[in-house]
């Protein structure tokens, strides 16, 4: 037994540890901090269910949040596990300065995040409509084809948006429903970066 197994045996007082809102175990720990970093931690006996984010309960009841945890090793053997804890206090005042942070999956050509100024690329949204095309294996990539390439047109200011502009592939479109994502993409593109010239 090393000699942190011997402190924690000897000197340790018992912390349930809640996982998800449940106590999953009881174990018995000793609050400690490290020397040269000052950081706080409870030592536990090696291989101690223990993980990230999991808060440790001491017998009055105070709440510590586990932020990190460690394998202590001494002279080439598990020493202990070391659970870096922060106090509520701690740990509600850091998730008050936590960036927001956005996971968000296939988002292509989105405006996501806090920013005031958008630049949307709707170049990267006809291209990749015309990579779908081109990789599908519909009978109808000619007339999609032209789908995307008047679209693209459109969105250049060679030919004027009108009703009825694509009319004619009504039955293109139905057969082929999935390309109506990519229409919308470009399109919803092209009508925010038209935003400020048509709003007062």
């Amino acid at each position: 037994m090393t000699p942190a197994q011997q402190f924690i045996n000897n000197r340790g007082i018992m912390f349930k540890v809640e996982r998800n809102g449940s106590i999953v175990s009881e174990l018995k720990g000793l609050p400690n901090h490290e020397k040269s970093t000052s950081r706080k931690y409870i030592g536990f006996m090696p291989d101690s269910d223990i993980q990230t984010g999991d808060w440790l309960i001491n017998p009055t009841n105070e709440k510590f949040y586990v932020s990190d945890i460690v394998t202590d090793f001494f002279l080439q053997q598990k020493s202990q596990l070391k659970a870096y804890c922060q106090t509520i206090t701690e740990y509600n005042a850091k998730a008050e300065k936590a960036p927001a942070i956005f996971n968000i999956e296939n988002a292509t050509n989105s405006v996501i995040g806090m920013q005031s100024t958008v630049t949307l690329n709707i170049n990267s949204s006809i291209q990749e409509a015309k990579e779908q095309i081109a990789s599908s294996d519909s009978g109808d990539k000619e007339e999609l084809q032209q789908i995307i390439s008047l679209l693209e047109m459109v969105v250049n200011n060679q030919v004027p948006a009108q009703k009825g502009l694509l009319s004619k592939f009504v039955s293109v479109i139905q057969r082929n429903s999935w390309i109506s994502s990519p229409i919308s993409s470009i399109l919803l593109n092209w009508l925010l970066t038209q935003a400020p010239s048509v709003l007062p």
